[in-house]
């Protein structure tokens, strides 16, 4: 019971600094990071590609050619050719679609607002706000998502430093009270 307290204490430990190391590029180089992020995708798309068109010269010495195999040549391959030439265009899609859905939330609660405009419930204020932040935040997603993917890659970065931290001060905290423990 004990070997086992201290092992999954000292992963914990390994974990917790993992994520700070993870976490750190994120928060500090967002842009570099999320470029290298999109490479590594271009990559895994190329060799996709790759071996997609390996099977299909393979089948056309046999006669057997697949159309299938060509398009799925041909398709990630030119995935991987517009991602590593504009990566931060890559980057800018999750905004955009994270900017849409909050514009469907903020704007398909306007009827609820103008309805609670007639009534005067107690709860104006905060319904207000619940249609009028998704909207403004999602406007300015849609206009501008290129900051925006920086952002959520700094945001990212920076929420796993604090897990990392949270854990690693939660496990030294374990093995200090367990090795000393107080009386009460």
């Amino acid at each position: 019971m004990t070997l086992q307290f201290f092992w999954s204490r000292t992963a914990s430990v390994w974990i917790a600094l993992l994520y700070m190391l993870l976490g750190l590029p994120l928060l500090l180089f967002p842009s570099i990071s999320g470029s290298v992020f999109v490479w590594a995708l271009a990559a895994g798309a190329a060799a996709y590609a790759i071996s997609h068109l390996w099977r299909y010269i393979q089948g056309r010495k046999t006669g057997q050619g697949s159309g299938g195999d060509l398009f799925l040549a041909v398709l990630p391959l030119a995935f991987s050719i517009f991602a590593l030439s504009w990566p931060q265009a890559i980057l800018s899609f999750l905004p955009l679609v994270l900017g849409a859905l909050l514009l469907v939330d903020g704007v398909g609660k306007l009827p609820l607002v103008l309805t609670a405009f007639h009534t005067k419930p107690p709860i104006l204020i905060p319904l207000i706000l619940s249609s009028l932040i998704p909207t403004v935040l999602g406007i300015l997603l849609v206009v501008n998502p290129f900051p925006a993917a920086r952002l959520v890659i700094m945001i990212f970065g920076a929420t796993l430093v604090a897990d990392g931290v949270s854990d690693l001060v939660t496990a030294l905290m374990a093995r200090k009270s367990s090795s000393n423990p107080e009386t009460p």
